[in-house]
């Protein structure tokens, strides 16, 4: 009868309780070993989360490059930038030979303040997300709302249906939106802006409140707020930007977060709601502070407290097994370059103008250009964009030699062609996390694979993120809520494994390109509080 048994609870399954409430919280740039260097053992934010949840301690992005934009548009379509077309924050348009941003939309207007970098919307996303596909299968009668300090980490999450994307505008000091979700701010995001918060929070330094776990708080490699030469606490920021640094950015996501869900009434609907939340302070201090730094591991001192407040939020107003929530990150970071160097590892900071200065010339002799033509127009993301004004058979010829003069620099261990990546799949790990990020509509002519321990140029300061390597990759998902029992796993999972879960959870379709098989013991984990059909009634000796 052991068949029978499991037939059953496949029905049950089927047939379980939806969450009311969907809480997606993603922290930008956040490593998976800081849950284990950084929290201490009595917490009740990110502590409750791994010793209630189940928790995915080897999750891993499986393209490239890791950022921000790639990163949130891969969690919530179930797929990589191959397929949802956002390939990076930013990229070079062929077409108008200009850089163009992944949320970035002229035909709509702001909304909350006034501004050109404000006209955002999720238009460049090809892909639907899983809020889309909540939207679709509710017919419209569920609310998905995404809340963000950076425009693209609301926006791109729930999708082009989304109800309301908020993201908060740093020149103004103001929660904005776009006239893509509606024309006015709703009354509620205008009484929080009316309460000036952030003008408020300027007034206070950031003091250190914690003891240090492993850091030193005198650094040479971190950057400093305007008019201050000292790297140690306290900081005092002096505009809404350097505010953003701070655990203020987390703390007033967070507390517009509380304010959505009541305003909204989310999760109180006949139709289950989803609140998409990103926390992108923690990014923004890894790129000025450095992940040695004493500033970032106070700031998820305090994120861990501001997230504790939130949880206890959420079980004050629902029932546990009405709530599900994930938590995850939307990439890694490196090692801060110099202090690794300084240890005799083999890393540092890519010459990335004087390698394009370099290729230009290489390629101005190989085509027999002459100065002050430039066969390179764009060199972004590890990407080289050609010159429009060459030939079919001048591109072609281009990238064959630019591969091969790459592959003869320091500390670059692979380069690939256009062709190559259009082309069919291999087998080598390089080439396999190129191509699930590659769009030839978007990406470049060539792309080039820095060494592990060797970053991006453009931070004199700090760290950032964007490579194929562990450090960048992966990254913890931890599930909590309903019946899910506490269980730490180990295997390796691919982040885009979210997406379908929470569609058989929500009962909704999968999303559109998504190609990663969901994750059975969370939804094997959920609240079954129905019994299964009878197979009698339903037919089932037919």
């Amino acid at each position: 009868m052991w068949h029978v048994a499991r037939l059953l609870m496949g029905i049950s399954l089927l047939y379980a309780q939806q969450p009311r409430l969907v809480v997606g919280i993603v922290v930008d740039q956040m490593r998976a070993d800081y849950l284990r260097r950084f929290i201490p053992k009595r917490s009740q934010g990110f502590g409750k989360l791994i010793s209630e949840g189940l928790v995915y301690w080897n999750g891993h992005y499986t393209y490239f490059p890791t950022y921000t934009g790639p990163g949130h548009a891969s969690v919530y379509t179930g797929t990589t930038p191959a397929h949802h077309g956002i390939v990076a924050n930013d990229w070079w348009e062929r077409e108008s030979g200009r850089f163009w941003y992944c949320t970035e939309d002229t035909a709509v207007r702001p909304v909350g303040a006034e501004g050109a970098h404000l006209r955002r919307s999720p238009r460049p996303l090809w892909a639907s997300t899983i809020c889309d596909e909540l939207r679709y299968s509710s017919r419209f009668r569920s609310k998905t709302i995404g809340i963000a300090l950076k425009d693209r980490s609301a926006i791109l999450p729930i999708g082009r249906s989304g109800s309301l994307a908020l993201w908060f505008d740093a020149q103004s000091g103001q929660w904005v939106t776009s006239t893509y979700y509606r024309d006015t701010l709703p009354a509620w995001v205008e009484r929080f802006n009316a309460r000036k918060y952030p003008d408020s929070l300027l007034r206070l330094p950031w003091k250190r409140v914690h003891a240090a776990l492993l850091c030193e708080d005198e650094s040479p490699y971190e950057a400093t707020f305007k008019g201050v030469t000292a790297t140690t606490f306290p900081h005092q920021p002096s505009s809404y930007k350097e505010l953003l640094y701070t655990p203020a950015g987390n703390w007033l996501t967070l507390q517009l977060a509380k304010e959505a869900i009541a305003a909204e009434r989310l999760g109180r609907g006949p139709t289950p709601d989803f609140l998409a939340i990103s926390l992108s302070s923690p990014d923004l201090a890894g790129h000025f502070f450095g992940t040695e730094s004493c500033e970032l591991e106070e700031l998820y001192r305090e994120l861990d407290r501001s997230l504790a407040d939130f949880l206890n939020y959420l079980s004050r107003r629902f029932r546990r097994e009405e709530v599900l929530l994930f938590l995850t990150a939307d990439h890694g970071a490196s090692p801060t370059p110099e202090a690794l160097a300084e240890r005799g590892w083999n890393a540092g900071r890519y010459p990335e103008a004087r390698l394009l200065e370099q290729a230009q010339h290489f390629l101005r002799g190989l085509l027999g250009l002459v100065d002050p033509t430039k066969p390179i127009a764009a060199f972004v993301n590890q990407n080289f964009y050609f010159s429009p004004h060459l030939s079919l058979a001048q591109r072609q010829q281009a990238a064959a030699a630019l591969k091969n003069w790459l592959l003869d620099q320091p500390h670059i261990i692979a380069a690939y062609t256009r062709e190559e990546l259009s082309g069919p799949g291999g087998t080598a790990y390089a080439f396999q996390m190129l191509q699930a990020g590659f769009l030839p509509l978007r990406s470049g002519d060539v792309v080039v694979v820095y060494a592990p321990g060797w970053i991006e140029g453009g931070y004199a300061y700090g760290t950032t993120h964007g490579s194929i390597w562990t450090y960048d990759t992966h990254v913890p998902i931890v599930w909590w809520g309903g019946g899910i029992r506490a269980r730490w796993l180990f295997e390796r999972v691919p982040i885009t494994a979210i997406a379908p879960t929470l569609a058989f959870l929500l009962s909704a379709p999968l999303p559109s390109a998504t190609t990663t098989a969901p994750l059975t013991e969370v939804i094997q984990n959920w609240r079954l509080p129905l019994p299964p059909p009878d197979l009698h009634e339903a037919g089932g000796n037919n």
